[in-house]
């Protein structure tokens, strides 16, 4: 059972670090200034970027370590906080397909 949980909480991690990342990555690059992203950047900065990946390897290890190493069990309090931070970074996917969708829909009637 502390494997699932580690498990959880290691990806966890890696979702809000992963849309922290993100969030700050593309206003760092525009100056803060308003700015349009192509759709194609997400993909480079995430699935592409070998960082990315080791990120996720990392992020899962230290959840592993947290939830083998933590001393007694852990809070239904705190399983709740965890699954309301992860709405932060499943929003932002799911915004993310919602545009993608979209795009492509517009794309077949402009053809």
């Amino acid at each position: 059972m502390w494997a699932l949980k580690g498990t959880l909480i290691g990806i966890s991690i890696f979702a809000v670090g992963a849309a922290v990342f993100s969030f700050l990555s593309y206003r760092n690059i525009s100056g803060g200034q308003q700015m349009s992203v192509d759709i194609r950047m997400i993909p480079l900065t995430t699935i592409y970027n070998p960082w990315f990946w080791a990120t996720f390897v990392a992020s899962t290890v230290i959840g592993l370590a947290i939830a083998r190493s933590w001393p007694g069990k852990f809070s239904p309090t705190f399983w709740i906080v965890l699954a309301i931070i992860d709405l932060f970074p499943a929003g932002m996917l799911a915004l993310t397909l919602l545009l993608v969708f979209k795009l492509k829909e517009l794309a077949k009637h402009v053809q």
